[in-house]
Order: structure tokens, then sequence, then C-alpha cells
């Protein structure tokens, strides 16, 4: 949308300003008031940023921290003030200061477009052909929209080559690394270094809880998938949450404020990092779960909060086996899912490997990070949203 589309569409326009000694307060036509304060006033000067990156230029350190305006006036659509230092004079657009007022009257309710989902996604599971997802960007637009609220999706006919996955990860973004590689091949292997290359059936988990940041979204791209069994297993972390919290909030407040040790390690490397199992951000909505039992380390929290911190993981472990959140898919040559690491939990069931079976199963995946994905939805909104 252009500036003038904005201002077009911006009706409300100041009535009153009042100047304090550390801020000053604007009354606006439709009753709200809003209190900015002037280091805030200051710091967002729109002269103290670069004209074309839009970055901020301006050191705060270069005024003092009890600068103040020493005349404020506006009109229909500027406020501007001139400051008790250097004699700087700056003009803020009215609109800009009312979409980004921190006053209660202004205070954001955070809208979430995420949904979580038990059994029944298994009945409305997002589907999109390979060819028209290549082809298209609204497509991507939608299939992206429909992946972050959900956290999962299938892409069919996939092109069964080792760059199948690849080609589908790069039309979003650009591919997160690991101690795994960029891609990886998920098959039985011979001394296996994860338990992801073997045949044993892997429980529900989240990939690489040991890393400072886990990748964000996987990519599981299945070439073949011939053997008996091997069943792709997937949970909704976040609905599994949501029932903890409202069944058992005290195991809950263990599991969001108690950290743990995590680790991966081999031959060449030994990563760690200690995390809470549950993370919230401060307005207690959920940002991620790093649940992955076998790269959780020995516990060593205090001895009063021991017991009572293995009851809770055990009662979240509990509902991560409920049959209520878990779905399972056999996946075919050509099926590609993508689900939020950080969120949705992913398994399989055992499958028969070794003679007559090599090769019978076989996923190559990669991941791509959250920032990345979440970069590419929103400047595709800004042509189709």
């Amino acid at each position: 949308m252009s500036s003038l589309a904005q201002e077009e569409q911006f009706h409300v326009l100041a009535e009153t300003l009042k100047l304090s000694e550390r801020s000053l307060e604007i009354r606006w036509s439709d009753g709200k008031i809003a209190n900015f304060h002037y280091l805030w006033l200051r710091d967002n000067c729109p002269s103290g940023f670069h004209p074309s990156t839009q970055e901020r230029l301006f050191n705060l350190t270069t005024v003092g921290p009890d600068i103040y305006a020493l005349e404020g006036t506006f009109d229909t659509t500027t406020l501007y003030i001139t400051w008790s230092e250097g004699a700087h004079k700056s003009a803020y657009p009215l609109q800009w200061l009312y979409e980004n007022a921190y006053s209660p009257d202004f205070k954001k309710t955070h809208t979430s477009i995420i949904e979580p989902w038990g059994t029944e996604i298994l009945n409305s599971l997002y589907e999109v052909d390979y060819s028209d997802l290549m082809q298209d960007d609204l497509i991507l637009f939608n299939w992206l929209k429909e992946v972050k609220k959900s956290g999962i999706s299938y892409v069919r006919n996939v092109p069964c080559t080792d760059e199948g996955v690849t080609d589908v990860a790069n039309r979003i973004s650009f591919l997160r690394q690991t101690n795994f590689g960029t891609v990886f091949d998920v098959q039985s292997k011979p001394n296996p270094i994860n338990n992801a290359y073997t045949s044993e059936a892997l429980p529900l988990h989240i990939d690489l809880i040991n890393q400072e940041t886990p990748p964000g979204y996987q990519f599981l791209h299945c070439l073949v998938n011939d053997s008996q069994g091997g069943e792709s297993t997937y949970a909704d972390g976040f609905k599994i949450i949501e029932e903890l919290r409202e069944t058992d909030p005290d195991a809950f407040h263990l599991l969001t404020t108690i950290t743990v040790p995590m680790r991966f390690h081999d031959f060449e490397t030994d990563i760690r990092t200690r995390k809470t199992i549950i993370n919230v951000d401060e307005n207690g909505n959920l940002v991620e779960l790093r649940y992955s039992p076998h790269l959780v380390d020995t516990f060593d929290m205090d001895e009063s909060i021991m017991d009572s911190f293995y009851l809770a993981y055990r009662k979240l472990m509990d509902l991560i086996n409920d049959s209520r959140f878990v779905i399972s898919i056999k996946m075919k040559s050509g099926d590609l899912c993508i689900f939020d690491n950080r969120r949705v939990m992913h398994g399989r069931n055992a499958y028969e490997a070794g003679a007559g079976y090599s090769g019978a199963r076989h996923l190559r995946g990669c991941y791509v990070d959250r920032s990345d994905f979440d970069s590419r939805l929103r400047v595709l909104e800004r042509k189709y949203g």
C-alpha cells in the first residue's frame, strides 16, 4: 500500500497536545489518549534513519537522558517538536504516531493465526501439487499461510530426485545447515550416529533441541517407501501444551521455567544447550516446544524440585502419547511433508530393513528457519494480502 493510500484511509485527528517533564500527551479525535516519552520520540525522529535502507543512523547516547521538548505543535498530518538540545527539530507523521502508540488505549490484542489440531486434521490436511507450487506465487502464498496456521502440510508429486526437496525449500528461502549437513538422507545405515538412521521406531520428537535455536521448518521428501511399516507420525505440540496448561498448571509452570541440559554428541561434534522444554513469550503465548527424550541430558536441577519436575515431564509425555493427538500417514514416493519443527513433533513406526529390504525406505530432508519462512510470507502478503 502506498503512503498516499494510507493517508487517505487515516481519518483520526490530533485534538490537543500537552507537554510534561518526561513525555507529551496527544488526545485524539476518537477519544483515545497517547503518551510519548521524549527519549522514544527522539530515538524515532525520521531524520535519524537512512533514506534508502531505513535503518537507524541516530545514536541515542548523543543526547542527554533528560532531553525534552521546548515546543510542540501539530497540524492535520504532522507533529512538530523543537528539542532542548542541538536546536534539533523533528516532524512526525500523526498516522505513524497513532499506529505505534503504546499507551493503554492502544494496547494491542494478540491475534494468532495458529490453529491447534488433533486427529481431526486428517480430514482437512492442506495439500498442494508440486507443479502448481513451483509456478504460481499466489499458490505459494496461500500454502505458506496454511502451513503457518496448522504447522504441517503435504506437497504431492514432487520429482523423486536428489534436488526435489531442496527445490521446494528454496521456493521459500535459504536452507539451514546443521551438523547433519544442509541436506540429509533418512534411511537405515551401518553404524548410525542418530536413531533416525536405523529401522527402529522413532517416538515423537522435535529435531535438534540441543541447538541454541532448533531449525524452524523441516522438509521430508519420500523417494522410496516400499517397506513394511515405517508410517510417519505427527502431533501438534501446541495443542498438547494447551491441554497441559489447562489440566495441570503446576506442571506447565515447571516446564516453562526450569531449564534442562540438552546434548548431541558423536565422534566429531558435541553440541549442547540449556533451555526450558516449553518456551513462552512475556504474554504467555507459545513460542516453541523442545521435546526429544533421546537428546535431553541428565537432569540436574535442585533436589527440592527434581521429583516434581519428573512428574511434570512424565505428564507431558503421557499427553504426547495420547491417541487423541497423534496422526499416522504412510508416505509414498513423491510425497513431501513440511512441518514446523519447533511446534509439530514427528516420528515413525518401525520398519523392516536389512537383507532384502535395502533402500526400501528413503526420505531426504532439509530445514528452513522460521525467520526466513516468515519473511517470505510477509513479502508475498504485500502483493496478495
